[in-house]
């Protein structure tokens, strides 16, 4: 007998995210998102979110808070990738800029130092502009300010001198 698939009701899909955001932070438009493809529509999607951020459950800040980190820390991702990543979630404004802020920039510039010796070890270049300039295009799809990254990139070619 085939298995017939149900859409499941807006308590059970409650139920399901009220588990899944006690475990993992969420974006609300992630909520959203899967309130929809789970098969419901966007006034179900809306009110479930806004349940779940009355309730705790989705916090904005929490979320950016942990995004901010987990990306820099664990990916390794510049401030503007990290920055573009939000907004695509909607999530924008001062609190995005202070979580940024909050990231050590001396540790900020030497994970950029660190990302370039490696991919500077793997890179193939006919020159020593183009190794440059693909240095600088690959900090630049990092994440990673073009003038930061043009910094290290100098102190990386004395260094080597």
């Amino acid at each position: 007998m085939p298995k017939i698939n149900k859409i499941p009701t807006e308590a059970e899909i409650y139920a399901r995210l009220t588990r899944q955001c006690s475990t993992t932070e969420y974006a609300p438009a992630d909520i959203k998102q899967k309130v929809i493809r789970a098969g419901l529509g966007t006034n179900a999607a809306e009110r479930i979110a806004d349940r779940l951020i009355n309730e705790g459950y989705v916090n904005e800040e929490r979320y950016t808070r942990a995004f901010v980190h987990d990306k820099f820390e664990l990916n390794h991702w510049g401030r503007k990738k990290i920055e573009m990543a939000l907004a695509q979630k909607g999530i924008r404004g001062k609190k995005v800029q202070d979580e940024l802020a909050k990231i050590d920039d001396e540790k900020y510039q030497n994970t950029l130092a660190d990302l370039l010796r490696a991919k500077n070890k793997s890179l193939r270049a006919d020159n020593d502009r183009q190794r440059f300039q693909k240095l600088l295009s690959f900090a630049a799809s990092r994440g990673f300010e073009l003038n930061l990254a043009y910094e290290a990139l100098e102190t990386m070619i004395k260094s080597e001198d």
